[in-house]
């Protein structure tokens, strides 16, 4: 995700969720509380990888949702 990012110049910060127990706990938070993670919540998945564009979360199913993602939402900084 981090490189189809890169490629169409989105900005965006990366959090490992792994490296703090605090990152662990916010994700956490957010996937047991927001509507979106409904489903994974159902199957017992994690829900990962996930794209927070304005405080919204996307559940990203490899490297084609990510470019949808990013033409849809209109991600791609203009010059």
């Amino acid at each position: 995700m981090k490189e189809v990012l890169s490629q169409n110049n989105v900005r965006f910060v990366y959090i490992d969720i792994t490296s703090s127990m605090g990152y662990l706990r916010q994700f956490l938070k957010v996937r047991d509380n927001y509507p979106a993670f409904e489903e994974v919540r159902k199957e017992s998945r994690v829900g990962l990888p996930t794209l927070f564009v304005d405080d919204t979360p996307y559940l990203v199913d490899g490297p084609e949702h990510v470019l949808r993602l990013i033409d849809e939402l209109k991600l791609t900084e203009q010059n």
